[in-house]
């Protein structure tokens, strides 16, 4: 008798112990499962400075090497040289979008696809304007989206001005703020147009502009 009430109340001891040991791991579950998901909550204000930082990077290499990107012949004569009708050069464009993957770490993947979506564009713009000077498209530059050089942009990007940002999604839409003298009065306007979208853990340039 005294035997099975020894053996009872080990059985009982054991029972106590596996429901103790299951609510441990079940209280530890949950505590990983609630720092997991606070930790997937963007954090906007790391971010915000993030993004500043990979389009202050990039115009500050742009405008020491923006010539570097003028060496690639994009679009060719079909029969005159230096004269329309013209045509995109595929084989240079692939040699350009390589030499953007490899130097350009703030251009991401998706903004060379836009980019190459872009020449599409122009190349049959080329095939209904035959007989236009000036080829469509490239009559500006791509990456100030002005007819300025780009130290008029940088002088604006590297000041601590506050920018717009608009955040949809993935994306981040952000207003590169600067300021012109009005009559004496200091008078804020966007000098360009920014999406922003994260690739794998860092904050790339999808696009510049917003016409294209």
């Amino acid at each position: 008798m005294k035997k099975n009430a020894a053996i009872l109340l080990l059985f009982l001891a054991a029972l106590v112990s596996c429901n103790q040991k299951k609510q441990v791991a079940e209280s530890k579950t949950t505590t990983t499962t609630d720092t997991a998901t606070a930790t997937a909550v963007p954090d906007k204000a790391t971010d915000s400075a993030a993004i500043r930082k990979t389009i202050v990077d990039f115009y500050n290499w742009y405008d020491k090497n923006y010539m570097l990107l003028n060496n690639y012949h994009l679009y060719a004569s079909i029969k005159k040289k230096n004269a329309p009708p013209y045509k995109i050069n595929w084989d240079e464009v692939e040699r350009y979008h390589q030499f953007l993957r490899l130097n350009i770490p703030q251009l991401g993947e998706e903004f060379v696809m836009n980019q190459k979506r872009f020449f599409k564009e122009c190349d049959s713009a080329f095939k209904l304007d035959t007989e236009g000077d000036i080829p469509y498209g490239f009559d500006y530059d791509w990456y100030t989206n002005s007819q300025e050089e780009p130290s008029y942009l940088l002088k604006q990007v590297n000041k601590s001005k506050p920018w717009g940002l608009n955040w949809s999604g993935e994306y981040v839409l952000v207003d590169v703020k600067g300021n012109y003298d009005n009559n004496g009065k200091k008078e804020d306007e966007t000098l360009v147009t920014l999406t922003m979208k994260k690739e794998g853990e860092e904050w790339k340039i999808a696009k510049i502009g917003t016409d294209n």
